[in-house]
């Protein structure tokens, strides 16, 4: 793939486009289910000798802790920190090991102080490799991870108050190599030829409303963000990012699925997406 290709589309925030095809439904799973994470590492622990999930390994869920960041005006602020431990696929050939939680490192990511009521942060983690992942959401909403035999995974938090709104997290974590260049060629329209090229045409384009990357160059340059409105109503609102290295290409989406476009503009909306933003992903979390 060529790197730094100039977008065809304005870096300008916002801005219309008007040439794709009607909306269709987002090609995460274009290469079938594609959930499951091996980011965290390469090396696994031996598979169980009868294979597949113990029956008494069930994914834990709490809500009864805290997590600190640094406030813009120099405070301390206090988050519910929601812990996940994902599902592992039934096809998954890899054993429990029951690891704990990861402990969190300090974080210097600074939030505004109008946001201490209103966001969680979420920490997600595996139960056969030690690590796990930190995003940021809106407070409230509830998490459900899962993991795929293939290596990639997801995450998706559901309001309460509205169960058809949701926010989705997915990262081919450099499997499923047609999925990732698929989506990349879906997510970032100047790469839809180069998708074709490889194999993986875009058949179903995306009537982006809004569309523009973040930067000029390097991985703000492959980074982009996204409104769109789906057939039946809902509004979304996302931020893609890509990469590619020795490994071969990576692909990660975060994606809000919302009943009213005016939540599009909430502030606690916009916060968790500018945190996957800032670093063109979740903090991962790494232990020995």
């Amino acid at each position: 793939m060529k790197k730094n290709v100039k977008h065809r589309l304005s870096a300008k925030p916002r801005r219309r486009v008007v040439w794709f095809a009607a909306i269709a439904a987002a090609s995460l799973f274009t290469c079938g289910i594609y959930v499951g994470f091996n980011t965290w590492g390469n090396s696994y622990a031996p598979a169980p000798a009868q294979g597949g999930i113990p029956q008494d390994s069930a994914p834990v869920q709490s809500t009864g802790e805290t997590i600190v960041f640094p406030g813009m005006d120099g405070s301390k602020i206090k988050l519910p920190l929601q812990l996940s431990e994902v599902q592992l696929s039934i096809d998954s050939d890899r054993s429990y090991i029951r690891s704990a939680p990861p402990r969190i490192p300090e974080i210097s990511y600074e939030l505004s102080p109008d946001l201490k009521d209103k966001l969680q942060a979420v920490l997600v983690y595996r139960p056969d490799i030690p690590g796990g992942y930190l995003l940021l959401a809106p407070a409230g909403w509830k998490a459900s991870g899962t993991v795929g035999a293939n290596g990639s995974y997801g995450l998706t938090l559901t309001n309460p108050d509205d169960t058809e709104e949701t926010l989705h997290y997915s990262d081919n974590a450099w499997a499923c190599l047609g999925c990732a260049i698929n989506n990349i060629g879906t997510y970032f329209p100047d790469q839809a030829n180069w998708a074709d090229e490889q194999g993986f045409s875009v058949y179903k384009p995306i009537a982006f409303d809004e569309w523009n990357d973040v930067g000029s160059e390097g991985d703000d340059h492959r980074t982009a963000l996204f409104v769109t409105t789906s057939k039946d109503g809902f509004h979304q609102e996302g931020v893609a990012y890509y990469a590619e290295d020795s490994n071969g290409y990576l692909f990660r989406l975060l994606e809000f699925n919302l009943t009213q476009v005016s939540s599009i503009e909430d502030e606690t909306i916009q916060s968790s997406m500018r945190f996957f933003q800032s670093q063109h992903g979740p903090i991962n979390i790494e232990t020995d």
